[in-house]
């Protein structure tokens, strides 16, 4: 069902197309390596550059990870997927032409649930999802246009929608949620700064009741927010012809952020234009039902799912479960270290608080990802119950946790080292608490009239005199037998 543009008295149309790069070691059709970074002109052989006479080969691992994510976004499946040859002249393509898939991609009709911003979801329907090879990359210094031919061949995976969505916000979330899917599925890695998932935008607006009008593209949009930034220009500025009683051009247009506008490209090409016809130098694919099979085994539990069995079966609260779920190797990193636990799903709270609080601040300024730092989840379960039996406070934790990142050794081992659980005599705890309290009369005075929270005071300054060292449940316990004996 479509829905209308709340804002003016103009429909508003918009589907996406979503490129992906996925993770191969080798390129789609050749045997290069398919890898980011390398010195251009490095990766190439005659196949992705298109001399005459060189035959392509599918690469199997491309076409499972694509079903992958035909099967994740709840696709018909095709009984057979057919390469076409999509006919152009540019200068990043070699052979001027690019293997892709038009009549029979490999899946089609399928959804997505998009979840919107008052929680909502709604049905983004799913036009196709269809296998490529990328193109080359221009680089323009100066009056100089330079190629790098590494890129072209990768396997490049397009997803096509139905113009479903209204607003530049949606679209903007459509491909966070997009992209958080196909990470969690290990297809990509989704870096959109590197180029592995780009954007095409196509938006029209008409009146109400008489469907699609004209469309212009934005394309080659590597960020979510200039996403919803170029789509909102656009809306306005079709929303300004239309009003003037002039008429859209068909065509592509670039987005420029410096300028916080779109410009024009080219006119925009239609199908006809590229003259589709069977790659004839590959057979038609017919997936097998075994290899079908496998690939619906391979499929993980989605990060939606998870987050909301998070919420039922660990009792953590929303926003806790949001940002566990937001990564996988963060869900699993969590659900590791409960099972390390035995499954002591009473536990998860602490996990969840440590992880989401003094873990992902250590990993944000060390620009580390979890699964590539050296904590691991019987690393953080170590020292989680050595502050739950008393060994060291939490305070000591914290620093531990810090010299794990730092040192790559056990938790264990860093106190005993450091000397970290070697606490102070009681006799020595004994005498600075009494010390505190008959030096905050006070404190002492509003904690015996009911103001509990103020031992926290008085706790803090044991700690400070001790170092930290002293025993929390032991410290607290002195300092009310000062106070109420």
């Amino acid at each position: 069902m479509k829905q209308s543009n709340k804002k003016g008295k103009y429909q508003t149309f918009i589907g996406l197309e979503v490129h992906i790069h996925l993770i191969t070691e080798s390129k789609v059709f050749c045997g290069c390596k398919n890898v980011f970074g390398s010195e251009p002109n490095t990766n190439v052989c005659p196949v992705c550059m298109g001399y005459p006479g060189v035959l392509p080969s599918l690469n199997k691992e491309a076409v499972k990870k694509a079903y992958q994510v035909a099967m994740a976004l709840n696709c018909h499946l095709n009984e057979k997927a057919v390469f076409e040859r999509k006919n152009y002249f540019y200068p990043d393509m070699p052979k001027n032409y690019q293997i892709s898939q038009f009549e029979f991609p490999f899946g089609i009709d399928g959804y997505f649930d998009l979840e919107l911003a008052d929680g909502s979801t709604r049905k983004i329907r799913i036009h196709d999802v269809h296998l490529e090879e990328d193109a080359g990359k221009m680089i323009h210094e100066g009056s100089q246009s330079k190629l790098d031919y590494n890129r072209a061949g990768t396997p490049l995976l397009e997803i096509v929608t139905e113009p479903d969505l209204v607003t530049g916000e949606e679209a903007e979330a459509f491909v966070q949620q997009f992209r958080q899917m196909v990470r969690y599925l290990g297809v990509t890695d989704g870096n959109m700064e590197e180029g592995s998932l780009r954007c095409d935008a196509n938006v029209s607006i008409n009146e109400f009741g008489k469907g699609l009008g004209t469309k212009t593209e934005c394309k080659n949009l590597n960020s979510s927010r200039f996403i919803k930034k170029a789509l909102e220009y656009e809306i306005k500025r079709h929303t300004k012809v239309i009003n003037s009683g002039e008429k859209i051009i068909q065509e592509t247009r670039l987005w420029d952020e410096a300028a916080s506008r779109t410009s024009s490209m080219r006119t925009k090409e239609s199908s006809n234009d590229y003259r589709y016809f069977p790659e004839p130098d590959l057979p038609p694919y017919w997936p097998e039902a075994d290899f079908l099979e496998e690939v619906k085994n391979s499929l993980v539990e989605l990060p939606r799912l998870r987050r909301d069995r998070f919420i039922k079966e660990y009792g953590i609260n929303l926003q806790q479960a949001l940002f566990l779920s937001s990564e996988k190797e963060i869900a699993d990193f969590f659900e590791t270290t409960i099972e390390l636990r035995k499954n002591d799903k009473s536990f998860a709270g602490t996990a969840a608080s440590w992880l989401g609080g003094n873990v992902q601040k250590i990993l944000n300024d060390s620009g580390l990802k979890i699964e590539d730092s050296s904590l691991s989840p019987k690393r953080l379960l170590s020292i989680l119950n050595m502050i739950e039996t008393d060994k060291i406070s939490t305070g000591i934790g914290k620093k531990v946790l810090g010299l794990v990142f730092e040192q790559n050794k056990e938790p264990e081992d860093i106190v005993k080292d450091l000397g970290l659980d070697e606490g102070p005599d009681e006799s020595e705890v004994v005498k600075i608490v009494s010390e505190i309290v008959d030096a905050n009369p006070k404190v002492a005075d509003a904690v015996r009239e009911g103001a509990d929270k103020q031992i926290g005071f008085l706790m803090g300054q044991v700690m400070k005199a001790t170092s930290g060292k002293a025993n929390p449940g032991r410290t607290q316990k002195l300092i009310r037998e000062k106070i109420f004996k």
